[in-house]
C-alpha cells in the first residue's frame, strides 16, 4: 500500500502541472488573440494613412488648379490693362489722365 503522504504529493503535483498548463495555455490564447487584434489595428491604421494622403493630395491638386486658373486671370488682366496703355493717346503725357488712373485702380 502506497503511504497517504506520497499520495498528497502525486495529487499536488498533478494540480501543480494542471494549473502550469492552463496558464500557458491561456497565456497562449491571449498573446495570439492581442497580436492579432495589434496586426488588424496596424493594417486599418496605414489604410487609413493611406486614405487620408490620397485626399490631401486631391487637395492639393485641386488647389494648384485653382491658384493656376486664378493667375491666368490675372495675367490676362494685365495683358488688358497693358493694351489699354498702349493705346492710350495720352500715355506718353506727363501727368495721369483719367484714363491712366482707372487703369492703375484696376490693378488693386
Amino acid at each position: 500500500m502506497i503511504p497517504r503522504h506520497w499520495l498528497a504529493i502525486g495529487a499536488a503535483v498533478l494540480l501543480a502541472a494542471a494549473l502550469a498548463w492552463s496558464f500557458k495555455a491561456g497565456h497562449d490564447s491571449g498573446y495570439a488573440s492581442a497580436s492579432g487584434r495589434y496586426e488588424r489595428m496596424m493594417t486599418e491604421q496605414a489604410d487609413a494613412n493611406r486614405r487620408a494622403v490620397n485626399a490631401a493630395n486631391q487637395d492639393l491638386l485641386r488647389a494648384a488648379d485653382a491658384l493656376d486658373a486664378k493667375s491666368q486671370e490675372l495675367d490676362d488682366v494685365l495683358k488688358s490693362i497693358d493694351q489699354a496703355a498702349d493705346a492710350d493717346p495720352d500715355g506718353g503725357a506727363i501727368g495721369l489722365a483719367a484714363d491712366s488712373v482707372r487703369r492703375l485702380n484696376a490693378i488693386r
